[in-house]
């Protein structure tokens, strides 16, 4: 309950006590482990996760379900966190660990999806298309996944493909940001300024939501907006769309 409500100190205290306590507990010690790992992720201490990390990993009897978890978590940090190492050692890394992750739950969408994401920072696009197919199969509702779909096949020039990715994305979350977005950089690349519009509008009433971290065609305009006034870009082109 503590960690719900973003109480790091009070849940790192109680699961911390919980290890030494031998009454009997719904999580099990290796469990309560992962748990005070992620407490540290949260909080940005990246080090002390990693190194809780990887030394859950060295246990002989961690559950597989577990395994799949500590790897996809351990892979998706070496990719996002910089002070983990340099670039293109931390992908390599991140890689490994989401494969092993993937190894341990072949059902995993989540950890298929965040592997596709891996290689398109690599520039291995086919690999990630793989990836995220993957991810489909196992989770279909899943709206990053397609989101990130419509990215790819928009830098492939492959505008209507594109297209249809980015309105199952939408479709599954009508709130999704970087969909409604990148829906509409695609409709004003191909001299749709009225759909543009539209889609651009929608991207402002999205909530800051997961989809925050999905990435976006162009850098010139943020999928992270909740409101006209805290995006200037995509106000900008809002307002520029609204005279035509």
């Amino acid at each position: 309950m503590f960690k719900v409500n973003n109480d790091w100190e009070s849940a790192l205290k109680h699961l911390q006590l919980s290890l030494i306590d031998t009454s009997p507990s719904t999580f099990s010690k290796l469990e309560i482990k992962f748990h005070i790992a992620h407490l540290y992720e949260v909080q940005g201490k990246y080090k002390a996760a990693k190194d809780n990390y990887e030394q859950l990993l060295k246990d002989k009897e961690l559950p597989t379900h577990l395994k799949a978890d500590i790897c996809r978590q351990l892979g998706w940090m070496y990719h996002c966190v910089e002070t983990l190492g340099e670039k293109s050692s931390r992908e390599n890394l991140a890689i490994h660990c989401l494969q092993r992750s993937i190894e341990a739950d072949p059902k995993s969408g989540q950890s298929l999806y965040l592997l596709g994401r891996c290689y398109a920072s690599v520039g291995k696009v086919h690999d990630a298309f793989i990836a995220y197919r993957n991810s489909v199969e196992k989770s279909e509702g899943n709206a990053d996944t397609w989101c990130s779909i419509g990215v790819l096949y928009q830098q492939q020039n492959q505008p209507m493909d594109a297209l249809q990715a980015y309105i199952c994305a939408v479709q599954l979350d009508k709130s999704h940001s970087a969909a409604w977005t990148n829906l509409g950089i695609l409709y004003e690349s191909c001299n749709q300024p009225r759909d543009a519009y539209a889609c651009y509008v929608n991207a402002t009433r999205g909530g800051d939501s997961a989809n925050n971290n999905v990435p976006s065609v162009s850098t010139s305009v943020s999928p992270r907006a909740t409101q006209v006034g805290m995006n200037p870009n995509l106000s900008q082109r809002i307002k520029f769309l609204q005279k035509l």
